[in-house]
């Protein structure tokens, strides 16, 4: 289920990217990330693995040079610490998610800076945070909910 959710997440993004405007921004593979952590059962250095393997594909489809794959990586090494001391919940998620979106954004513009590709500038790095924070939040609540959703018709059945 959690490859699934992932192709999904993926294939989401890079559509709703090109249709919403520059007010929002999807990072619906990073708040994905979030919500399939419990589902590989703290095996964490699978999911550290898959994570990165996201990246390098989204890498390729973006056509940028190990950034994301660097990215996910850190990201998914916060996941998993946030979720060493918080439990999984709707609202715990979403606290997660929006820590995440916050260090992602934060990791991916200090390595652009680094490389010379953008010049830092405070008031871009909080643009792009505050343009990502509301639909994935959104979304994350939505994946809680259906995941919790499946989980429970899977186990009656």
């Amino acid at each position: 289920m959690a490859y699934i959710l992932l192709v999904i997440s993926f294939i989401m993004e890079l559509v709703f990217s090109n249709i919403l405007p520059n007010i929002l921004t999807p990072l619906f593979l990073i708040t994905s990330f979030i919500f399939i952590y419990p589902l590989f059962k703290k095996n964490n250095q699978n999911f550290f693995i898959v994570c990165t393997i996201c990246g390098l594909f989204y890498d390729i489809i973006t056509n940028s040079i190990f950034l994301n794959t660097i990215c996910f990586g850190i990201t998914s090494g916060f996941i998993i610490l946030l979720y060493s001391y918080l439990k999984y919940n709707i609202f715990n998620s979403s606290l997660i998610n929006l820590i995440i979106i916050i260090i992602y954004r934060i990791i991916s513009y200090l390595l652009l800076c680094i490389i010379d590709y953008i010049n830092f500038n405070w008031f871009k790095l909080l643009e792009s945070i505050y343009n990502s924070i509301i639909i994935n939040v959104l979304y994350g609540i939505i994946l809680f909910l259906a995941i919790n959703l499946f989980s429970k018709m899977k186990k009656n059945s």
